[in-house]
């Protein structure tokens, strides 16, 4: 009797982990782990229980067509009353986690391990868990809450590491005028400093890799990407090429790109291409938005796994272009980012 890992995201971005034997469903897999998924009839007739599979092999019981059609089929969505799960799953389920969910979001106590500028705006923060160096389980891409020292704010921040290291994690952090943790950052900062986090959260986090990948970040919307390209390579899923397109107001803001070049050397199939919106003197790369540079010869056809992450506007002028070609929504995957 196998047993599996199952990840479930709600609709508020909130993730709940378990393991599942092959011979439970997920609904009742997930009951026994105190989560109670929408249910009604639990014959594969109603569809209350309905999600998506974005990841893993799976089958369905007995279910009416009705309950669940061909072309949803087709989608990945599932019946979790009739779901087994055949290796490890992430099912989506369109509700808030409070409706499944009575307990909060995990919180680990934390310390500051390292404070790094690594531009003219961006702090790099590094954060180890106390929990005996046991990583948190999350998946790339996802955010976490992190406590600002010495008040009672938080601030929402990606990881820009994979999902593998001991304890340590590391995150970009924009600095602005009179934000909380910008002058905890560039004030008062200092290694051991406690920081509480909360999480994981987030739908915007790496699918199974079948297509080429194109990843658009603005500013610290790097980090979630870095996540993404350190897990491609430690996993070995570098069979197809990813194109990053990485723009930023200055190029004094760019940040991380001896980071992205080891990782090429690494043996990741990846293409940088960088744009600045201000160009400093002494600048020869390319000028204007990052959404400039997307075009027909980088889309594969439309047959692309596409990621999107930064300001609002970046984020919301590459959704129309990707629609304007005719790319299909469940393939675009967007996280906006808003200063705070």
């Amino acid at each position: 009797m196998s047993i599996h890992q199952i990840t479930l995201v709600f609709e508020d971005g909130r993730v709940v982990e378990f393991e599942a034997s092959e011979d439970d469903t997920i609904y009742f897999a997930a009951l026994k782990n105190r989560v109670r998924i929408l249910t009604d009839c639990l014959e594969g007739a109603c569809a209350t229980c309905k999600g998506v599979c974005t990841s893993g092999e799976y089958t369905m019981d007995e279910f009416t067509d009705e309950a669940l059609t061909q072309d949803e089929r087709e989608r990945r969505e599932v019946l979790t009353c009739q779901m087994h799960a055949r290796s490890a799953c992430v099912i989506e389920f369109p509700y808030e986690s409070r409706i499944a969910l009575k307990s909060e979001p995990e919180t680990r106590a934390g310390r500051v391990t390292g404070i790094e500028m690594v531009s003219s705006s961006v702090t790099k923060l590094v954060v180890e868990t106390d929990n005996d160096g046991v990583p948190i389980s999350f998946m790339p891409g996802q955010y976490v809450h992190l406590s600002v020292p010495d008040t009672d704010e938080f601030r929402s921040y990606s990881f820009a590491n994979g999902p593998f290291e001991n304890g340590q994690h590391t995150f970009y952090v924009k600095l602005l005028e009179q934000g909380s943790m910008s002058d905890y950052l560039s004030g008062r900062a200092l290694p051991g400093d406690k920081i509480n986090i909360t999480g994981p959260f987030g739908r915007f986090y790496l699918r199974p890799v079948v297509r080429p990948v194109l990843m658009v970040a603005g500013g610290t919307g790097l980090a979630p990407m870095i996540s993404m390209l350190q897990t491609l390579l430690i996993q070995n899923e570098t069979q197809f090429p990813v194109t990053l397109l990485y723009g930023a107001n200055e190029s004094s803001e760019l940040f991380a790109l001896d980071l992205l070049e080891e990782l090429s050397l690494e043996g990741l199939d990846l293409k940088v291409e960088q744009c600045v919106l201000n160009p400093e003197d002494g600048w020869t790369g390319r000028t204007g938005h990052i959404t400039d540079l997307l075009r027909d010869e980088i889309m594969n056809g439309g047959d692309t796994e596409v990621y999107l992450c930064g300001p609002p506007p970046m984020v919301e002028a590459a959704e129309k272009y990707l629609s304007d070609k005719g790319v299909e929504p469940s393939l675009v995957h967007a996280e906006k980012f808003v200063p705070s």
